[in-house]
């Protein structure tokens, strides 16, 4: 089977929760199947991996985004710029001749900002839509968790933007399929009259299995892992930090406790939280030294979008887990197994129950479950299977 593949950005390196998702199921996909990538990129340093992405694919296609930049303002009257920014000439021509020249069998598209490159394809080939969110929401918790009035404001209007043009999209395509990793984001749409059922399909993220290493270490720690310049994790550690630290902290078995904050590009509000007790790693080359290093791993999210592939990967390490409600939404893992709380009270206690082990977790469940529905050996699989069936339909 021939793929055209088209996504948002590089998705080398691997160093986003988006970027890990894309990778990982074309890393799978490309097994057996022939794959044509496209997408636009924001840094010529990302151009270093078009060499490693040819491993898995027939052909890799990268345009920059930045030279881009004034058409993309030209076509703000049409697009919200997120979107406007990545419609490139060039990679739309070379998109068709793709199609004539390899006859296409399917076009997966990850993220629906890729969408506007159809627009002038004219072509009845299968189109399969990849909603790793619903961007549009993700785009309005940024702006609430922005405290610069003019961020706020810019990803306020993007919102609406993006809303509007979300809607339109599934009027001007018919999309064989779309795809979520969040049972939530797939019933809002749903229950919103945007798709129906029988497009729907649910295929979470994953993670991959990892070699545990019980090491000794110093004190006690807790970990929280993601990218540290995104409003919704931002504002997580930052309510972890001076909300639920302190309570951590009077209870005797735990004064040698520190807090990791590991991410890149930490911004001053993060890196002004290192304390004592609080350290902010910024960028670092392995995350698997944090979690394997790690006695309590925490998600204590407000906001956020989508499944968050830093839940899986916690448990993919096998460490106990405290949650808000937020870290675990559209997953499994929602009303099963990982405590849950939104409070700070309710929080601490937690935490305080499973480093002192007052409280039992049960890992073992846990990772069982992650076992058997959410390694990327088995969202491969299930991505395959969704190929072959539109594959077999158009060949009908």
């Amino acid at each position: 089977m021939k793929i055209l593949w088209i996504t948002l950005e590089s998705i080398l390196p691997a160093n986003t929760g988006g970027r890990i998702g894309v990778y990982k199921r074309l890393e799978q996909i490309s097994k057996t199947e022939d794959i044509y990538l496209f997408y636009p990129y924001d840094n010529d340093n990302e151009l270093t991996y078009v060499e490693e992405l040819k491993k898995y694919c027939k052909e890799v296609h990268a345009y920059s985004r930045n030279k881009n930049k004034i058409s993309g303002i030209l076509k703000l009257w049409k697009y919200p710029f997120t979107v406007s920014s990545r419609v490139i000439s060039e990679m739309e021509n070379d998109l068709k001749k793709c199609i004539d020249d390899n006859h296409i069998d399917v076009i997966n598209v990850d993220f629906p900002h890729m969408c506007a490159c159809l627009e002038k394809l004219n072509c009845d080939i299968p189109i399969v839509l990849n909603e790793h969110n619903i961007e549009w929401k993700v785009y309005r918790t940024i702006a609430k968790s922005h405290k610069n009035v003019l961020n706020k404001l810019a990803y306020f209007v993007d919102s609406y933007r993006l809303k509007h043009y979300e809607r339109n999209l599934f009027k001007k395509h018919k999309f064989s399929r779309v795809t979520f990793v969040s049972s939530k984001d797939m019933k809002f749409m749903i229950d919103n009259g945007i798709i129906n059922h029988k497009q729907a399909v649910l295929i979470p993220v994953g993670a991959d299995k990892h070699e545990i290493k019980h090491s000794t270490h110093k004190g006690i720690n807790i970990v929280f892992v993601g990218k540290m310049s995104y409003g919704p994790n931002i504002e997580a550690v930052t309510w972890f930090s001076k909300e639920v630290m302190p309570k951590l902290l009077k209870d005797e078995g735990l004064s040698n406790l520190t807090f990791y904050i590991v991410g890149k590009d930490p911004v001053d509000e993060v890196k002004n939280l290192e304390s004592d007790h609080v350290v902010v790693t910024g960028m670092v080359d392995d995350v698997s030294e944090y979690y394997n290093n790690a006695d309590l791993v925490v998600l204590p999210l407000k906001n956020g979008g989508g499944v968050k592939v830093k839940l899986l990967e916690a448990i993919s390490f096998k460490k106990p887990i405290v949650s808000t409600s937020v870290g675990v939404e559209g997953t499994y893992y929602a009303n099963h197994l990982i405590p849950v709380a939104d409070d700070s009270n309710g929080f601490a206690k937690y935490c305080v129950d499973i480093l002192n082990g007052t409280k039992s977790y049960p890992e073992s469940e846990v990772y069982n479950y992650f076992e058997l529905n959410y390694t990327w050996n088995k969202i491969g699989d299930k991505y395959l299977t969704l190929f072959n069936e539109i594959f077999k339909f158009k060949n009908l």
